[in-house]
C-alpha cells in the first residue's frame, strides 16, 4: 500500500445538536433518529437501520482518502507528487462531523443475508453513507466525499468564517426557493461566483504546500443577493439568512480550586507535579521515577522522587533541589531494553517473566533498568481523573466533569494549556473542562465512553512590531483570558525578538469551547524560556540571541510515543491511535513498580524530621538503579547499538547462587556501566 501524508483541517462548524421547535432547552441530535438507529428486526426479520462508521472502518478511510486527495489537488495543483505514489489522506473528519451508513439485512431460513450498500458500491445507484454535523441539522447531510468537499475546502481556507462564502449544496443551494426566499432569476449571482470563493493558499491545512503565486482574495455576490432576497420576502418572514459570525470571544479562565492548582499556574516555580513520571539525575547516570512530594523552603524548591523498579524491589527515594536535576518523561525517547531478547517480544510490566529475566534467560542486561522502562511505559498508557465536580445528563448521555487528569506521565489541570496534535504542531488548548462522557443503553449499560477536553484553541502568530512603547497583541494587559505562564513566557521571548527581528508573537484565538478527544492531546505545555535552557543551554542562548526561541513542543515527544520504542523508522509511520487504560487512583497506575507504602502528598509544605527518616530502605542484596546511565544529548535519534547496550555488564554475577532464587537475590554484583544513549525527542510528529 502506498504511503499517505496526513492533512489536518483545524476549523470546524460541526455541531452535535441543533435547536428544535417544541423541545425547550433540549436540542435535536444531529444524527439519525433513535428509530433509525434501532437495529431490531421487524416481524419479517428485516433490519433497516443506520450505524456510525468508525474511524478505522474501510468506508471511513475511503472518504478521508478521497477528501485528502481533492484537498491536495485543489491547494497545490502544481505538485507532481499529488496523485502519484505518495497520496494524501484527511487525518480525521472536522470536529463533530460523523459518518453513518444505511444497513439492510434480512434473516432467511436461519441465515443472515446482509444487504449493505456502500457509497462506492459498483453498480449501485444509491449511495448510503451519510455525513452528519452541518449546523443546519440532521436533515442537511452530505451524501458523498465530493458532496462534502466544497464545505471542507471552505473550512480550510476561508479566514472570515463566513458561511456565505461556502459553495457546498447545503450552504449555497442551487435553488434558493428551498430557503423560502423569492428571488427573481435575473438577479441571482453567476454560477462562477460560487467557485471563485476558494483561495489558493491553505493557511489552516497542515502539510499542504502553498502555490507559488497565491490568488487574490475572492469577491462574492452572495451577501448582496441575500439582502435583496430578504427585502423581497419581507411580508412572509419565513426564513432569515444566516448573519455573519461574530468575532470570536475568549472564554474566561475557570476558578482555581486547590493550593496545588494555584501553585502550578505560576511561572518559574515548580516545573513538575506530585504524581508525575520523570527522568531524574543520580550523579552521572539518569533514572526513571515518580514524584511523591514537593515543597518550598526559603525560596528553594525540593522534590522527593521514588525510583521505579521491578516487583519486590524497593529502592530508596531521593530528594532533588532544582528543576535542572529532572526532565519531563516526554523530553527523551525511551531507550531499548538492556536485555536484548526483550526487544524482540511483546512484553508489559504485568506480563514480564521477571524470574526468567533474573535468570538471564533474556540476556545479561540490567533487570532494574528494564523494570523501570516497562513501568514507565505502563504509566504512559494510563489515565486517572481527579477532583469530581458533578454530573450532567441529557437523554442517554452522562457527562462528568473533573478538576484534572493524570494523563500518561503528566498531571493536567483545568485552566491550563495543553499541546494538540491537530493544527500546526504548536497549537494549544486552554482547558475549560475535562469531561468523562458516557452513552448508556436502554438498560443503563455503558455502550460508549470517551474522555474529552473542552476549551479555547490558540495558534501562535508572528507580526511585525518595531516600537516597544506601543502595546502589542501579546502584552500582558491585553490577554487576561490567557494563563499567566503563557503570557510571561512569550513576553521574555518577544523582548528579544523585538530587538533583533522587529517582530513579536502572540496567541491568536482560532476556536472557542472546542472539544477534542483525549487522544488528540500531545501533553502538557512547558515554558520554552524555562525548559529549553535545561535541555540545552548553549543552543537556547544561540536561539535567544537571534530572537528565534521556538515552542518547547517542537523538542518534545507526545503521550504514547513510548509504544514506538527505539525504531529508527518511527518517522515513517503514521501516528498510531492512542489507547489509555483507566486507573482508579494514581498509585494504582504505578502498581508494583513502587514500594507498597508509597504515599503521594499534595500541598507544598516541607516534611518534618520524622517523615524525612521514613524513607523505604534499599535491600542490601539487590542492585540499585544507579546502573541506569543516560547520555542527555540531542544530536542523535538513533537507537543504541547492540555493542553499547550492556557493554560494561559482567557476563556472570560476582556472587553466583546455587539456585534460581539465589540468583534473583544476588544481583548486586552486576556492573551497571551501560552507557547507552537517549534518543532525541521527535517532538509532535504527525
Amino acid at each position: 500500500m502506498a504511503p499517505f501524508k496526513a492533512l489536518y483541517v483545524r476549523r470546524s462548524d460541526g455541531v452535535l445538536e441543533t435547536a428544535a421547535k417544541g423541545r425547550g432547552k433540549s436540542g435535536e441530535k444531529n444524527q439519525p433518529t433513535d428509530e433509525q438507529l434501532d437495529q431490531r428486526p421487524d416481524k419479517d426479520g428485516i433490519s433497516d437501520f443506520y450505524r456510525e462508521v468508525l474511524l478505522t472502518d474501510p468506508k471511513h478511510l475511503d472518504w478521508r482518502r478521497k477528501l485528502g486527495g481533492m484537498l491536495a489537488r485543489q491547494l497545490d495543483p502544481g505538485n507532481d507528487n499529488v496523485g502519484s505514489d505518495c497520496g494524501y489522506i484527511l487525518a480525521c473528519l472536522p470536529e463533530n462531523y460523523r459518518l453513518y451508513e444505511h444497513v439492510k439485512k434480512t434473516e432467511k431460513d436461519g441465515k443472515l443475508e446482509v444487504k449493505s450498500k456502500t457509497h462506492a458500491a459498483g453498480g449501485n445507484d444509491r449511495q448510503d453513507a451519510y455525513l452528519y454535523g452541518h449546523p443546519m441539522g440532521r436533515k442537511k447531510r452530505y451524501r458523498s466525499p465530493a458532496d462534502f468537499f466544497p464545505h471542507l475546502l471552505w473550512l480550510g481556507v476561508d479566514e472570515t468564517g463566513d458561511p456565505d462564502n461556502c459553495s457546498c449544496k447545503i450552504c449555497c443551494p442551487e435553488d434558493l426557493d428551498s430557503l423560502g426566499l423569492s428571488v427573481p432569476k435575473p438577479e441571482r449571482p453567476a454560477a462562477e461566483s460560487k467557485v471563485s470563493t476558494t483561495p489558493a493558499v491553505a493557511t489552516t491545512v497542515a502539510q499542504a504546500k502553498p502555490p507559488q503565486q497565491p490568488a487574490p482574495k475572492p469577491k462574492t455576490e452572495a451577501p448582496a443577493v441575500q439582502a435583496q432576497a430578504q427585502k423581497s420576502s419581507a411580508p412572509t418572514q419565513t426564513h432569515k439568512p444566516t448573519p455573519p459570525p461574530q468575532h470570536l470571544q475568549p472564554t474566561p479562565l475557570p476558578q482555581k480550586r486547590s493550593e496545588d492548582q494555584v501553585m502550578d499556574s505560576r511561572y518559574g516555580i515548580f516545573m513538575y507535579r506530585v504524581g508525575e513520571l520523570v527522568w531524574f539525575q543520580r550523579g552521572q547516570p539518569w533514572g526513571l521515577g515518580v514524584i511523591t512530594r514537593r515543597w518550598l523552603a526559603k525560596s528553594q524548591i525540593f522534590y522527593t522522587v521514588q525510583p521505579l523498579s521491578y516487583p519486590g524491589h524497593n529502592p530508596t527515594a531521593v530528594v532533588k533541589s532544582s528543576n535542572a536535576e529532572l526532565r519531563p518523561w516526554l523530553a527523551w525517547s525511551v531507550p531499548p531494553f538492556t536485555n536484548e531478547a526483550l526487544n524482540k517480544v511483546s512484553v508489559t510490566y504485568d506480563t514480564a517473566d521477571w524470574q526468567g529475566i533474573a535468570n538471564q534467560n533474556y540476556g545479561t542486561g540490567d533487570i532494574g533498568v528494564d523494570g523501570s522502562i516497562l513501568a514507565a511505559k505502563a504509566i504512559d498508557a494510563s489515565y486517572t481523573l481527579f477532583g469530581h465536580q458533578g454530573n450532567a445528563q441529557q437523554d442517554d448521555v452522562i457527562e462528568a466533569r473533573y478538576d484534572g487528569i493524570f494523563l500518561g506521565a503528566e498531571k493536567i489541570w483545568v485552566g491550563e494549556p495543553v499541546r494538540l496534535h491537530i493544527g500546526t504542531g504548536t497549537d494549544i488548548m486552554v482547558i475549560q473542562a475535562i469531561i468523562d462522557r458516557k452513552r448508556l443503553s436502554a438498560n443503563k449499560q455503558i455502550v460508549q465512553q470517551s474522555i474529552l477536553f473542552q476549551g479555547d484553541v490558540y495558534h501562535l502568530t508572528t507580526i511585525a512590531h518595531t516600537n516597544p512603547n506601543i502595546p502589542s497583541p501579546a502584552s500582558l494587559n491585553s490577554n487576561p483570558h490567557l494563563p499567566g505562564r503563557l503570557t510571561q513566557d512569550l513576553a521574555i521571548r518577544n523582548n528579544k525578538s523585538m530587538q533583533v527581528k522587529r517582530s513579536v508573537s502572540y496567541w491568536s484565538l482560532v476556536s472557542n469551547l472546542a472539544r477534542v478527544d483525549v487522544t488528540d492531546i500531545k501533553g502538557r505545555w512547558y515554558e520554552a524560556t524555562i525548559l529549553l535552557p535545561i535541555l540545552g543551554q548553549k543552543e537556547y542562548n544561540e536561539e535567544l540571541s537571534r530572537g528565534e526561541v521556538p515552542e518547547s513542543s517542537l523538542r518534545m515527544n507526545c503521550h504514547g510515543d513510548a509504544t514506538y520504542g527505539s525504531s529508527r523508522d518511527r518517522d515513517a509511520l503514521p501516528r498510531a491511535q492512542r489507547r489509555y487504560t483507566a486507573k482508579d487512583t494514581r498509585l494504582a497506575a504505578f502498581g508494583a513498580a513502587v514500594p507498597p507504602q508509597t504515599i503521594l502528598r499534595d500541598g507544598n509544605d516541607p516534611p518534618n524530621a520524622q517523615q524525612q527518616q521514613q524513607q523505604p530502605a534499599t535491600h542490601s542484596n539487590v542492585m540499585n538503579l544507579d546502573d541506569m546511565e543516560i547520555d542527555p544529548r540531542f544530536d542523535t535519534a538513533q537507537p543504541a547499538t547492540s555493542a553499547s547496550v550492556g557493554a560494561g555488564v559482567a557476563s556472570t554475577p560476582h556472587h553466583a547462587g546455587s539456585g534460581a532464587m539465589d540468583l534473583y537475590s544476588n544481583l548486586n554484583g552486576l556492573s551497571g556501566d551501560h552507557n547507552f544513549q537517549t534518543h532525541q525527542s521527535r517532538g509532535g510528529y504527525y
